[in-house]
């Protein structure tokens, strides 16, 4: 027998057992009748090669896994501009995905305020980073070689260092003509104190400024990333495979201003992720979502779709499974002036 045959058998004999002590699961979860959801369950398994360590804690996964499926349908049949899916967050509460994956931004003091390197881009759109006057109508670096693929955080709270290394591999390619894929393990493990907090959290702004001030940042290769904070590796900071001069700030809560910036290069942003981000497959994300900042994001373009419907191209730190092959269509040009999900609340990109 197989271990997802036994832990199937298994599973279907809590059940039972449950049934007999009055004690399974509330009906609006998990009817009985629906044992067709433990196969979904054990397919999921497989695919995202998920094991748990007692009987007790797989059912409790199935359950969670069970009320993210009822929360994921439930949205699906309202019918949006978007799909959610199962995915490899879907044994796991909201209150544990956020305490994983994502930050709380208002514990650590205002990036801006505390960085340094700092530049803001004018009112004309134009800065140190080349950014253009007219933004044209669809940007996609990811065509331009400017995108390295899409990076997995893994179980750290290190989106700001994805993001800031995102943008600045963006800028690196479209100065160069080089992509090469840099190290967010160095800042994780390097880049201390001030606002920046490892697997904690941080600022893609700061996390910036600390490349400029050290000169450069070294390549994936050279200090690979490994999902925790280690000690810096001082020996690797020396080893400048890109460098960057400073960070600028596009002017806050004006999607326009961002939509030139992103015409110029990738953009480093701070969103809030929501319940129902956290499951995305495709589409257009309209929400909901609030202006709560808790995960950093790097705009890569921005376009339309056949019925018009304007958008950001969002790359993200999740793997590939996650989403549009790791990328998530933001909603743009939205009545709120933060954007989508707060999009336009924190941006920020580095000058070479």
């Amino acid at each position: 027998m197989t271990m997802a045959t036994a832990s199937a058998s298994l599973a279907v004999a809590l059940l039972f057992a449950s049934l007999l002590a009055g004690t399974v699961f509330s009906d609006d979860i998990i009817p009985i009748m629906r044992i067709p959801l433990l196969e979904r369950f054990h397919a999921w398994q497989a695919e995202y090669n998920r094991t748990y360590a007692t009987p007790e804690e797989f059912q409790y996964r199935f359950k969670v896994y069970c009320e993210n499926v009822k929360f994921i349908e439930t949205m699906n049949r309202a019918g949006s501009s978007y799909e959610l899916g199962e995915n490899q967050f879907t044994d796991l509460t909201q209150e544990e995905f956020e305490d994983m994956y994502l930050m709380k931004l208002n514990e650590v003091a205002s990036a801006p305020e505390a960085m340094g390197q700092l530049g803001t881009m004018n009112a004309g759109g134009t800065s140190g980073g080349g950014n253009t006057d007219e933004a044209p109508n669809y940007v996609d670096w990811r065509t331009k070689g400017a995108v390295t693929p899409v990076k997995d955080q893994q179980q750290c709270g290190s989106c700001w260092a994805f993001a800031a290394v995102a943008s600045i591999e963006g800028v690196h390619k479209i100065k160069t003509g080089r992509l090469v894929s840099l190290s967010e393990q160095e800042i994780v493990d390097c880049d201390r104190g001030g606002n920046d907090h490892g697997c904690h959290g941080g600022y893609p702004s700061s996390a910036m400024a600390w490349v400029a001030r050290n000169g450069g940042l070294t390549t994936e290769s050279d200090y690979p990333y490994v999902g925790r904070q280690g000690q810096c590796r001082r020996d690797k900071l020396g080893h400048h495979a890109a460098t960057i001069r400073g960070v600028w700030a596009v002017q806050r809560n004006n999607e326009a201003m961002l939509e030139r910036a992103v015409a110029g290069q990738p953009v480093a942003v701070s969103i809030n992720a929501s319940r129902a981000f956290q499951f995305y497959k495709r589409g257009v994300f309209s929400g909901p979502c609030n202006t709560s900042l808790n995960h950093a994001v790097t705009v890569v373009g921005y376009g339309a779709d056949p019925d018009g419907r304007k958008y950001w191209i969002v790359k993200n730190s999740w793997g590939q499974t996650w989403g549009e092959n790791g990328y998530v269509r933001l909603e743009r040009r939205v009545s709120s002036r933060e954007g989508m999900c707060g999009i336009a609340m924190e941006p920020y990109y580095p000058v070479m």
